[in-house]
């Protein structure tokens, strides 16, 4: 599957399972990007929208309005 520049998009997991996703990202914005999210994601708790949006828009990606990362 692939998702044009600008189209805006999400992923989910809606079972009880853990699930894992292969992304690849062109032009390549690094794998700094998904480690930072890791940190925001597993720091304990629901995840901090503001510190994801704040990872999301230093890697040139915009959260879209009514996202997770808002």
């Amino acid at each position: 599957m692939a998702t044009p520049r600008g189209v805006v998009h999400a992923f989910g997991n809606p079972h009880a399972v853990a699930a894992r996703a292969l992304i690849i990202n062109t032009p390549d914005i690094g794998p700094e990007y998904f480690r930072e999210v890791a940190a925001v994601v597993n720091a304990g708790g629901p995840p901090d929208k503001a510190k994801l949006a704040g990872v999301m828009r230093r890697y040139g990606l915009v959260p879209a309005a009514g996202s997770a990362a808002r």
